[in-house]
């Protein structure tokens, strides 16, 4: 049996292999992961290896396999107190432990530029200890639906504000993407996960100005960079977990990346998390996260969700807040 998981395990890490032959470039464009959900996020984003909640979805689609009952949450972050995000999530299982279904929706953006993520994903047990999930992403985009007024630009002489207003740049976009995850239970305290991102992921762009004496770019593409995660999960005890990822880089301009947390609950309802993220490399661009989280019983067996939690970076800090309900 332990010989048929490594296969499958294989299987899919040569797929991950195959893609290096692309040598597509890991520096993102539209569509960029901030990382969602404050839990996740509050454990360093090492969540790969352990994805036991409605986050897999987006983190790792095989530990919808193992939910036990359905789940929703609700996110916001100001990133870098710039660019607003939110996230919905919800799974349920459809055989418990066995085989579960999940949907995401993640929003950003203005009338300048928006960005929409509709995200499906399916998962079940295929051996012993072993679950394979997939999901299946819908992105849209717009921009240049901004309003721009004369008024706004004095230091310009009319025939030049109108000429600017006439070629401001508008468009659209629409795209998907497919990603494949596996989870696999060694023992009662540790899971190991891999998590094959973007696998394919083209975004059509069609752009157009209003003079039309001019022209945009038109109709283009591009790719949302791929990328290969492999994770682990170490619970020590009931009330003590450890996490760890690492992401190995297959192009040039991009770093391998590695990623560890720790959660630790306290009093039955109270969780404490820490977590670090890190390129390997020369550069101080290491990212510090801290959360807390609140699980508290409610009517019937449901159970609300409460998680914070803030990343902190040379550039800026970020905090994130999760609201989620069992059920």
């Amino acid at each position: 049996m332990k010989s048929k998981i490594i296969l499958t395990l294989l299987l899919l890490i040569s797929i991950s292999v195959s893609l290096i032959a692309q040598e597509l470039s890991g520096v993102p464009a539209a569509f960029v992961d901030v990382g969602f959900g404050a839990r996740p996020l509050g454990m360093g984003g090492a969540f790969v290896g352990l994805a036991n909640d409605v986050h897999s979805v987006i983190w790792n689609p095989a530990g919808l396999a193992k939910t036990e009952g359905r789940e929703a949450t609700f996110a916001v972050q100001n990133h870098y107190k710039l660019v607003k995000y939110n996230f919905l999530g919800y799974s349920m299982p459809f055989q418990s432990g066995i085989e579960g279904l999940g949907f995401a929706f993640i929003y950003t953006g203005d009338d300048a530029l928006s960005e929409m993520t509709l995200q499906a994903a399916y998962a079940r047990e295929v051996l012993k200890g072993l679950s394979v999930g997939a999901s299946l992403k819908y992105r849209r985009a717009s921009f240049g639906n901004n309003s721009i007024n004369a008024s706004d630009y004095i230091l310009f002489e009319p025939d030049e504000i109108q000429e600017g207003i006439l070629n401001q740049v508008k468009g659209s976009a629409n795209g998907i993407g497919f990603d494949i995850g596996a989870l696999y239970r060694l023992n009662e305290k540790i899971m190991l996960g891999l998590m094959l991102k973007d696998i394919y992921s083209p975004v059509f762009w069609d752009s157009k100005v209003d003079n039309p004496d001019k022209k945009a770019k038109g109709s283009y593409s591009e790719v949302v960079p791929f990328e290969t995660t492999i994770g682990s999960s170490f619970r020590v005890i009931d009330e003590l977990l450890i996490t760890a990822d690492y992401s190995p880089s297959f192009v040039d301009d991009v770093d391998n990346k590695i990623r560890g947390g720790v959660e630790l609950r306290l009093f039955k309802i109270l969780y404490t998390r820490i977590g670090i993220q890190n390129n390997i490399n020369n550069v101080r661009d290491e990212k510090f996260m801290l959360g807390i989280g609140l699980n508290i019983g409610f009517f019937k067996g449901s159970r609300l969700l409460i998680d914070y939690s803030n990343v902190s970076e040379e550039i800026s800090s970020t905090s994130r807040i999760s609201v989620g309900f069992e059920f």
